[in-house]
């Protein structure tokens, strides 16, 4: 099934994650206007020692929450056709030092920093978030350090 809405993009790159729990993204749908999340990606940089990467793990929930978290930074999403002119209502923070209300948890997993962590939904998988819901990329966890990271994330405006 192909998107019948306007499809956007919300990126960063080669950005500090603290040694903190924290939202690596947090999603507020505009009030008219429902989402859907049709990929995830999160690329961390390990630390190399001897010419080794050191395996981190980072318990990642993709999760509900109630309320908007404070100490992110607002990212503009891009339309991915350059024939979308209409920007996106749907507002983008990444980076979020002090998560929101934490609500249901919609999946959860242990993942390697050593693999980039990615998730294309089909079109049956694709995540809905109600106009003025709210979704994050919860980081349950510090990883013992600072690390870089870059994300990328595929959405839909219906």
């Amino acid at each position: 099934m192909a998107a019948n809405g306007l499809i956007y993009t919300a990126s960063f790159s080669n950005v500090s994650i603290t040694n903190a729990a924290q939202n690596i993204w947090e999603f507020i749908a505009g009030a008219g206007c429902s989402v859907l999340i049709h990929s995830i990606r999160l690329t961390i940089t390990p630390t190399i020692t001897s010419g080794v990467a050191q395996d981190v793990r980072a318990v990642l929930n993709l999760q509900r929450i109630s309320t908007t978290g404070t100490g992110g930074t607002a990212v503009t999403p891009a339309p991915t056709n350059a024939r979308n002119t209409v920007a996106a209502v749907t507002t983008t923070n990444r980076l979020v030092t002090t998560p929101g209300t934490p609500g249901t948890v919609l999946d959860s997993e242990n993942v390697s920093i050593i693999v980039p962590y990615e998730r294309i939904y089909t079109p049956d998988q694709r995540i809905p978030i109600a106009p003025s819901a709210r979704l994050a990329l919860n980081l349950a966890a510090g990883l013992g350090g600072a690390f870089n990271a870059s994300s990328e994330i595929y959405f839909e405006e219906i």
